[in-house]
């Protein structure tokens, strides 16, 4: 573990909540945080961004004593955060999402699924209207086909080092689909992971009973009815199910329920 979270910045109301969450989280890991803006021609002058920046990690640091810093680049959003992720060797990454409404969809709102498929480590992805999370308790992890769906029980794996968590490993019975040797390696493999580790989990098996191409609908309303804290989600969809699949993640990650979502599986072959 590096103890480091990296959280970007784009110094609105989404990167502020963001921020709280992962100073939350940095207390109980005690973990340092950088922040992180790129500068484009829409941002405010150089001297203005680094004030802001060096007066939030100022607060934070003599509020809550978490040690943060200010790292601003200046390039493409996506490239950049991308590239910091990768050379600095964060733990984490929390992001905030302006959601699908409004004009801030510049840098993270619309365009939050195309920068977490880039990130080589497991991104929070928080939206402005997000609740705080003090201590994650009850998660969800919907099962999946992907080679990658291991990543994302390494994640969970993780916080449960943190956290008493309560995993429901999650899925939807389609009629007439058929798992493929794949999915059922990959449910017991997490079976065997969380077990072994003495992760409290609980299967769910349900029938589809919200109709739609993909399977977001259903899982997030299963979030909400008990409760969760947190999705988890692969970032990159596979080849066979890719259209479908990148309206189903966009409909995780800006859930009209505020759900925070953990995103996993980037940064391979992007």
């Amino acid at each position: 573990m590096k103890n480091k979270i990296i959280v970007p910045t784009d110094l609105t109301k989404a990167a502020q909540q963001a921020i709280r969450q992962a100073t939350v989280i940095a207390r109980k890991t005690g973990s340092s945080i950088t922040l992180v803006h790129v500068m484009d021609n829409k941002s405010s002058s150089l001297e203005e961004v680094r004030q802001a920046l060096d007066n939030e990690a100022d607060t934070i640091s003599k509020n809550t004593g978490v040690n943060c810093d200010v790292l601003i680049q200046e390039g493409n959003l996506f490239e950049m955060i991308s590239y910091v992720a990768c050379e600095k060797e964060y733990d984490l990454m929390v992001i905030g999402t302006h959601g699908i409404k409004g004009i801030k969809q510049m840098l993270f709102g619309a365009n939050i699924l195309k920068l977490v498929v880039k990130i080589p480590v497991p991104v929070l992805v928080v939206q402005e209207e997000s609740p705080l999370i003090e201590s994650f308790h009850k998660v969800v992890l919907p099962v999946s086909s992907h080679d990658a769906f291991l990543s994302a029980v390494e994640a969970i794996l993780f916080f449960a080092g943190i956290y008493d968590l309560e995993v429901h490993l999650y899925s939807i019975h389609k009629a007439g689909f058929i798992w493929s040797d794949q999915m059922l390696r990959n449910i017991e493999d997490a079976t065997l992971r969380l077990q072994t580790k003495g992760v409290r989990m609980i299967r769910v098996k349900e029938e589809q009973q919200v109709y739609s191409m993909g399977y977001a609908k259903q899982t997030v309303k299963y979030a909400q009815s008990i409760d969760a804290d947190a999705l988890w989600m692969i970032s990159v969809p596979t080849e066979e199910n890719y259209y479908f699949a990148q309206s189903d993640k966009e409909t995780m990650l800006l859930n009209d329920f505020h759900i925070p979502v953990l995103c996993t599986g980037g940064g391979t072959g992007i």
